[in-house]
């Protein structure tokens, strides 16, 4: 499993929101994870110290630069598993999924399989290999609640044609959270590579790439990392780094580029490892922020974060099960549970706005409401949710 702490003993939120996310008000409860994480102290002092230095330009320092950047590689490495040379920093999860869309060899002939209801950006990379001619995308359809149907994909793999399956690792409308490891199999067996959305359950939800097998991972680190707009990256297998020809080349991608006093023999000759893939000069302050984020949920322990997630819930999954008239969308098995929690009562889009009277921070998605509360909330700010579902009216 990726390094993370292990003990039972649950994170404290009130003193964790406290130190690291004073901006949080318990009056108006932010569930929101899913969408977009806020900012911890340590990183946004991270941003800032970096930009101060980078203002008064003479204050800065070599730390500043590359180790700024091997910082953010180690720490997305730990979050999946990984080694940091198997780790691309890039701006956001569509970069990754591109990445792994125009890169990966697929042969002639083989088809792209995904799952109905996945979010575009794990999509339409797909689609436009479709348009150019490169690859027949299937998109198998979800069940009747908009979850992956995970018997008839792995049935899809078994079939032998399959180039690529891609699969988000939890599913951003109902929280559902796969079985990594289960189809990681199929497809080694099968000859597919497998590739994963992971957006929505770094932060919260434990991977191990390895133990998964997973080819290509793509995650953005705005949501659930906590981290500044414009991070994330890219795990790319190291035995499959050098089959993969970069699409886009930026001059950091070559190993001539290293010695800046003397950069202009265009030798082509990749760097090492999937630095390969990054494109150009990376935005420092951010990457030293995500860096930072990320080593918050790291010292916290991922394992933790989903059991108090988890926990919170509870009282909710159980006020809505005991109702006829709701629905709830999430699977409940602990196995597939993760920070991203829907459910249906009523109108939608009426229940919505009475939440969002109410302070509460949530979306409606795909017909439902969902809720992504993460390790600075609390058991009093659900309990809040429940208070405006009792009092109907909306």
């Amino acid at each position: 499993m990726p390094e993370t702490v292990t003990t039972a003993v649950p994170p404290d939120a009130a003193a964790l929101r406290e130190r690291e996310f004073p901006g949080l008000d318990e009056g108006r409860p932010y569930l929101n994870a899913a969408s977009l994480g806020p900012l911890p102290e340590r990183a946004r002092h991270a941003v800032d110290g970096h930009n101060a230095r980078r203002a008064a330009v003479h204050a800065m320092r070599g730390a500043d630069f590359e180790p700024v950047l091997a910082a953010a590689r180690a720490a997305a490495a730990r979050l999946v598993n990984a080694s940091p040379d198997e780790i691309a920093l890039a701006p956001n999860t569509s970069y990754g999924l591109n990445l792994a869309a125009q890169a990966l060899p697929v042969e002639p002939g083989r088809r792209v399989v995904l799952s109905d209801r996945e979010f575009p950006a794990n999509v339409y990379p797909w689609l436009a290999l479709e348009r150019a001619g490169r690859a027949k995308v299937d998109i198998v359809p979800a069940d009747a609640l908009g979850r992956p149907d995970e018997d008839r994909l792995l049935a899809e793999i078994e079939r032998g044609d399959v180039g690529v399956f891609a699969l988000s690792a939890v599913q951003f409308s109902t929280g559902y959270a796969a079985d990594l490891a289960r189809f990681g199999e199929a497809c080694r067996r099968n000859g597919t590579w497998f590739v994963v959305d992971a957006i929505q359950a770094l932060g919260c939800v434990p991977v191990d790439v390895r133990a998964a097998g997973v080819d290509v991972l793509a995650c953005g680190g705005h949501k659930w990392l906590c981290g500044p707009f414009g991070t994330g990256f890219a795990y790319v297998r190291r035995e499959i780094v050098e089959r993969m020809e970069p699409r886009a080349v930026g001059w950091t991608s070559m190993a001539a580029s290293a010695d800046y006093a003397d950069c202009c023999g265009y030798r082509w000759e990749w760097v090492e490892g999937a630095r390969r893939f990054e494109v150009a000069t990376q935005p420092f302050p951010d990457f030293a922020g995500f860096a930072a984020s990320a080593g918050l949920l790291l010292e916290t322990g991922v394992e933790r974060v989903h059991a108090h997630v988890v926990a919170l819930l509870e009282p909710l999954v159980a006020w809505l099960a005991a109702r006829d008239e709701a629905t709830i969308v999430s699977d409940l098995r602990p196995a597939r549970r993760s920070g991203v929690f829907s459910f249906r009562l009523g109108d939608a889009g009426r229940l919505h706005a009475a939440l969002h009277r109410a302070g509460i921070g949530c979306v409606p998605r795909e017909g439902a409401i969902r809720l992504s509360p993460h390790v600075y909330n609390t058991a009093s700010e659900v309990a809040r949710v429940i208070d405006v579902l009792e009092d109907g009216g909306w």
